[in-house]
């Protein structure tokens, strides 16, 4: 159960080249991505829309919102068994600017790269139903307080970056940092919890 295997699914590397647009795009659409990692499973598919939230991308207004509620609609999925993800086409719809998305990404890489050699298969017992449900759960609490939380600057960050760190070790086959990300969701969610009075008023 805790033993590596040859090889993981894929590499933090491979999950930021599919998140790259092409050179000749002008948009970066959710639909593009999903065409080529529908069939890799739920990880990279949470990964995409937690990214661009951790991004400069993020801080556009209704951005936090927008990657919230895709997180929460494919986190729903995983927790009802679903074995392929799907988004209504409002959602596929979703766009931002290539440019900005392909820099960001090239600034990135070596970074990915690095990590990269530290991201390996373990800690399986997080393949177990139980713990794929409690890895949902966390991603929907944290799409779902992304919302609120947009009015805060930055305070969305933390939930955004807990969804990707736990997408990672789901396409990476690393339990063990999917287990660091649903440590900084809770935290994140206290975090939140504390914040959320000052945002209803």
């Amino acid at each position: 159960m805790w033993a590596k295997t040859a090889e993981r699914s894929m590499t933090l590397t491979e999950l930021l080249t599919k998140m790259q647009p092409r050179a000749s795009q002008d948009l970066f659409y959710f639909a593009d991505f999903w065409e080529v990692m529908e069939k890799r499973g739920f990880g990279p598919m949470l990964a995409l829309p937690s990214f661009i939230a951790c991004t400069p991308i993020g801080a556009i207004p209704g951005v936090p919102s927008l990657t919230g509620v895709t997180i929460l609609l494919i986190a729903l999925q995983i927790l009802l068994g679903s074995r392929h993800p799907w988004l209504p086409q409002k959602v596929m719809d979703i766009h931002c600017d290539a440019d900005q998305l392909r820099h960001i990404v090239e600034k990135i890489k070596p970074y990915a790269a690095s990590i990269d050699r530290f991201l390996v298969p373990r800690c399986f017992f997080m393949k177990q139903p139980v713990f794929r449900s409690l890895i949902a759960l966390n991603c929907v609490g944290c799409g779902l307080v992304m919302v609120p939380l947009e009015l805060i600057p930055f305070m969305g960050l933390i939930p955004a970056l807990a969804v990707f760190i736990m997408a990672v070790g789901m396409a990476t086959d690393d339990g063990a940092v999917a287990l660091i990300g649903v440590t900084i969701s809770l935290f994140g969610f206290v975090l939140g919890f504390q914040h959320l009075p000052t945002v209803v008023s």
